[in-house]
């Protein structure tokens, strides 16, 4: 999601760079295509719908981070600006059908996106090497329980430098650079200056709160993995009892806005139903010709207040996959996942018929995914508040999908699925469905 980052100097060039290469591929198309002539007869329609296409890329550039990406990897990147090149096509085509006596020729528009995209893509690598190569790295110190310090130093890329870790107890023979004691945390800040203090959201109130405190005194940033209680505490409303100020607490459950999302869902999913008629046929085509069995497949899932349903697939492995196994989590390179399967897996199309499940009020466009009963009891005991993440609807999508990744672990997944249950509106929904545009094109996505 978007992430609200000041901009810099760079981020004013990728703008700039982007509206300049925008209209430098338009004039190209059209002296490609041989088009000036009718450019020129009608300039001033021509110039007004520039400008509107530089808002039009700078809007989706920047709503798929595109101006934040000193932390991003490549792929996520590209795929950002893939999704963003959809919207501008669908942009270009509307302006032609809205405004009267103005048309971009289909044959320029096809031109257009051909030099736009991959010079826009080359142009954005050029500048990520820029970027990471001027940008210093920035010392991180982790303060966590022993444990949990492996899982959160694997979060940290290579714009991070690690100095080490502050625990309950200090190891000489630790796998990582153990600093010390939570006890001894300032001497620690004061030896090291820290750009950036990860603090594991399990510690006790007592240790936190130290540690932030301390945070304020020296000039670093602090970044806190939330638990549930830190998350239904975010955002909430500052309200008071007598002179006492107190924060009040609650899921964002309006019955008007549970209307709102009904129709939204209703009108999304037969918009996508109708539009993707043709590749639904072509997948269950294809299914029933290279892998013997059903073309639907059909499972228990649990929705929201641990209401049971079957939600719909199409097919993506062998049939019968779990006859010998039992009830198994597919994992990224599955071997029981058809040719076939793949291909609908990585493009989303699998999930094309949960739309069926939404018209039936089973689940929602968007909200945490449905999972099975038999791991939903295994998460309520390995994971703590698991069960909380039923009090919405389950969703197609989600900010866990458009967030994580494939290998993503529940308790993250979890957070995800919190913050989104906190702060759930058609808005949100809508952001959240256009992000997952960009998932498409994204592998390691969470799934």
């Amino acid at each position: 999601m978007v992430t609200n980052v000041p901009k810099t100097w760079i981020n004013y060039l990728q703008m700039l760079g982007d509206v300049l290469i925008l209209n430098a591929s338009v004039a190209l198309a059209l002296t490609i295509r041989q088009d000036w002539v009718y450019f020129i007869a009608n300039r001033d329609l021509h110039i007004m719908a520039l400008i509107f296409f530089s808002i039009i890329t700078l809007f989706f550039f920047n709503f798929y981070g595109l101006y934040s990406t000193v932390n991003k990897d490549w792929t996520d990147i590209i795929a950002a600006v893939f999704a963003s090149l959809i919207f501008l096509s669908l942009a270009v085509a509307a302006f032609s059908y809205v405004i009267p006596n103005y048309v971009f020729p289909r044959r320029v528009l096809f031109t257009f996106i051909c030099l736009f995209g991959p010079s826009v893509a080359l142009w954005r690598w050029i500048l990520l090497l820029i970027e990471r190569r001027i940008t210093p790295a920035k010392r991180v110190i982790i303060v966590a329980t022993e444990g949990e310090i492996p899982s959160l130093v694997d979060k940290l890329n290579g714009k991070h430098i690690f100095l080490g870790a502050i625990s309950e107890q200090q190891k000489h023979n630790a796998a990582y650079p153990n600093l010390g004691t939570f006890t001894e945390a300032e001497e620690i800040f004061k030896t090291y200056a820290p750009d950036i203090v990860l603090i594991s959201g399990s510690l006790p109130e007592e240790i936190k709160s130290n540690i932030v405190l301390l945070g304020l005194t020296f000039p670093c940033t602090l970044y806190v993995v939330p638990n549930i209680y830190e998350i239904m505490v975010g955002q909430s409303t500052i309200d008071q009892f007598q002179d006492t100020p107190v924060l009040q607490i609650r899921f964002n459950h309006k019955p008007e806005t549970e209307i709102i999302k009904r129709m939204l869902d209703c009108l999304v999913a037969i918009f996508v139903l109708i539009i993707t008629l043709p590749i639904t046929l072509l997948a269950a085509l294809a299914i029933k010709l290279t892998s013997p069995g059903p073309v639907f497949y059909t499972q228990e899932r649990v929705g929201r207040q641990n209401k049971r349903f079957m939600l719909y697939k199409f097919r993506t492995m062998v049939h019968n996959a779990e006859a010998a196994t039992g009830p198994v989590l597919s994992s990224e390179n599955d071997k029981r996942v058809t040719k076939v399967g793949r291909i609908l897996r990585a493009t989303r199309i699998d999930e094309l018929p949960q739309l069926i499940n939404v018209l039936k009020g089973d689940m929602s466009i968007v909200g945490p995914r449905p999972e099975r009963p038999v791991f939903v009891e295994r998460y309520k005991k390995e994971v703590p508040g698991y069960a909380y993440r039923h009090v919405i609807d389950a969703g197609i999508t989600g900010l866990a999908q458009v967030s994580g990744k494939y290998s993503t672990s529940p308790e993250d997944k979890l957070r995800y699925d919190l913050l989104y249950a906190k702060g759930a509106s058609p808005l949100f929904d809508l952001r959240i469905m256009l992000q997952t545009i960009k998932v498409v094109f994204s592998r390691d996505k969470a799934s």
